[in-house]
């Protein structure tokens, strides 16, 4: 008997003589839902496919409430996006210290499932709008030679440094090129974007210290805020905008017609991080987040320590 049998079997024990779905099942069953809410030509069975692959990657979405698994595959489907593939979306398992409660309304905690935009699915809705003909982020390192001129030209130069040591990161930014002719940008400095971090990170602990995606993939989370801050100047569609409001969120009603934005809400989250994978440049990959007293595996700190250039750009706001 093969080891997913066995467990099978045990479940079904455990159940009293009653087989029970499981995630996979539940995912699977989803199928019609899924595709009645996926974009014109997307494909449900794509979608499972990748679904099923994300939680062989990252085993601790199997722990994690079915329903906040399954919304979050939900919005991936109304989006078009495809968790886990090409950077678009990622689902992450994260604890929620304040679900389970008990008899006596006392939280016992359990795994929920978040989603999370990335930098290439912001890139991939900006394109399909039809409204956006370019989209990049990029770092501006200390040896590179950068110029900003804001103004009536609105012009930026960025030559890095191809024949010595670059340096360490001083500022990121995001253009943007119309269909229609004409462009937009924007500028973040290090010490703009640590800032921007310290008030915008929703992974800290008990204690308040920050965690997961902004701690271990620093870059790219730089790329993305550069982007969703770019987009309040630029034409952008309803998907993007949900996918924005959706980012970071657990999505709370499953119904295909319900839009990502309305459905979601976003919990303050608490818990350990442990990385799944190594990232690969310009995407964020899967951290889980345990309960408190839970082991953390050994991280991989992004580069972010350079001393900054002052800040020109407000990044107050979402």
């Amino acid at each position: 008997m093969s080891t997913d049998a066995r467990t099978a079997l045990a479940t079904r024990r455990e159940n009293g003589g009653v087989a029970k779905n499981t995630l996979t099942d539940d995912i699977r069953n989803m199928a019609s839902q899924f595709q009645a809410a996926m974009p014109r030509g997307a494909e449900a069975t794509q979608l499972i496919r990748d679904a099923l692959t994300a939680l062989r990657m990252t085993p601790k979405l199997g722990q994690c409430d079915s329903s906040s698994v399954l919304g979050a595959l939900m919005t991936c489907a109304q989006l078009g996006l495809r968790p886990g593939v090409l950077g678009h979306a990622w689902l992450l398992p994260f604890w929620d210290s304040k679900a389970n409660a008990d008899e006596k309304g006392r939280p016992r905690g359990g795994y929920k499932a978040q989603f999370v935009v990335g930098y290439q699915g912001l890139v991939e809705l900006a394109h399909r709008s039809g409204k956006i003909s370019s989209l990049i982020a990029r770092t501006v390192y200390a040896n590179d030679q950068f110029d900003v001129d804001y103004g009536l030209a609105d012009s930026l130069v960025h030559k890095p440094n191809l024949f010595a040591d670059r340096g360490d990161p001083i500022a990121y930014y995001a253009i943007a090129k119309f269909a229609g002719g004409g462009h937009s940008f924007i500028v973040m400095t290090q010490r703009e974007m640590l800032a921007y971090r310290d008030r915008h990170a929703k992974a800290r602990s008990k204690e308040g210290r920050i965690f997961g995606p902004w701690v271990d993939h620093f870059e790219p989370m730089a790329h993305k805020t550069c982007v969703r801050q770019l987009s309040k100047y630029t034409p952008k569609s309803t998907d993007m905008a949900a996918a924005i409001e959706a980012d970071g969120g657990v999505r709370v009603d499953l119904t295909p017609t319900v839009p990502a934005d309305e459905a979601t809400t976003h919990p303050d989250w608490e818990g350990e991080v442990v990385g799944e994978q190594e990232p690969d440049e310009q995407q964020e990959w899967p951290d889980t987040a345990q309960p408190p007293d839970a082991q953390p595996a050994k991280r991989t700190r992004a580069k972010a320590e350079a001393e900054p250039l002052p800040g020109t750009i407000d990044a107050d706001s979402e």
